[in-house]
């Protein structure tokens, strides 16, 4: 089978039904799979995509990989044609990203095609919406206390959606929280997703809350969209860690924000930093969605 590359082209706006359309059929809680966060950063990353068999395949140009096809199911012989594909037109080496353990499940012979490399860090944390909005178990009742201890400091304390009237307070906090971190080229490429993000808020299907320690001092931001699952995927998520309390009471609040409307948040991966992994599985994940990283055999 020869598979075209010719229609291949950088994701735009005017995409993003045409893929909620096919993540409905994949039902994925990857983060991967989110448009906002492919338009998002599709600039740094250099993301193009091409419709192939009823599947929408993203590649990376940077990376030069591409990632599981988006809509139904993907066989091994028909992911290696698609890949072999991308390799024949001098794009990529074979390597195929977020490819779901489902698929390792699914189809156990896929060996014959391919080899598997998995990174710990690349995993997606899962977590309880209703678990962290109740401070269920004894990870979250420690949040509790820090959550207490901000209520009792800022009593003015309130919490309120972003909206076009206040998305420049939403914008210039998260800007300030960033030039207070050591610069690396992670920030220049979130500098990048967050502009889009704030310039597209709406057409992206994107909602947040910003916490106000007290009238006019906001001290955290989170930004959030639905995946076509049972998910939320939280892109952004800073509080100034000056208010003792703040970046606990902000989850609190968004999980608080979201019973009802889902019953997992996505807050995706740590990429191996240390830290950042301590503070994830802090908020006691409820389960991780773990995505491989496939490479043709030839």
């Amino acid at each position: 089978m020869k598979i075209s590359l010719k229609s291949l082209r950088p994701v735009e706006l005017s995409d993003r039904a045409r893929f909620d359309a096919a993540m409905e059929k994949m039902g994925s809680q990857s983060c991967e799979v989110s448009f906002a966060n492919i338009f998002m950063y599709r600039e740094p990353y250099g993301l193009e995509f091409i419709e192939i068999k009823k599947r929408l395949v993203v590649y990376e140009r940077i990376a030069r990989v591409i990632h599981y096809p988006i809509g139904e199911a993907t066989p091994p012989e028909l992911l290696y044609q698609i890949s072999k594909a991308f390799v024949d037109a001098g794009l990529t080496d074979g390597g195929i990203y977020d490819v779901p353990e489902s698929f390792l499940d699914d189809y156990p012979d896929c060996d014959q095609f391919f080899e598997l490399e998995y990174d710990e860090g690349a995993i997606d944390y899962l977590f309880s919406i209703e678990k962290i909005a109740t401070f269920t178990g004894p990870k979250l009742r420690k949040k509790h206390n820090l959550v207490k201890q901000f209520q009792a400091n800022w009593p003015y304390a309130e919490v309120r959606k972003i909206t076009k009237e206040n998305i420049h307070i939403a914008a210039k906090l998260a800007s300030d929280l960033n030039s207070r971190l050591e610069q690396c080229e992670f920030l220049d490429e979130e500098a990048v997703a967050l502009k889009n993000a704030w310039d597209n808020f709406d057409e992206l299907g994107l909602s947040g809350i910003l916490l106000f320690a007290e009238p006019g001092y906001p001290a955290g931001v989170s930004v959030f969209s639905m995946l076509p699952s049972d998910t939320v995927d939280v892109h952004f998520e800073k509080a100034d860690h000056a208010v003792k309390g703040a970046s606990q009471t902000l989850t609190w609040q968004l999980a608080i924000a979201l019973r009802g409307k889902a019953k997992f948040m996505n807050r995706e991966q740590d990429m191996n930093e240390e830290s950042l992994r301590h503070a994830k599985r802090s908020l006691d994940p409820e389960r991780f969605f773990k995505r491989y990283f496939l490479r043709n055999l030839e």
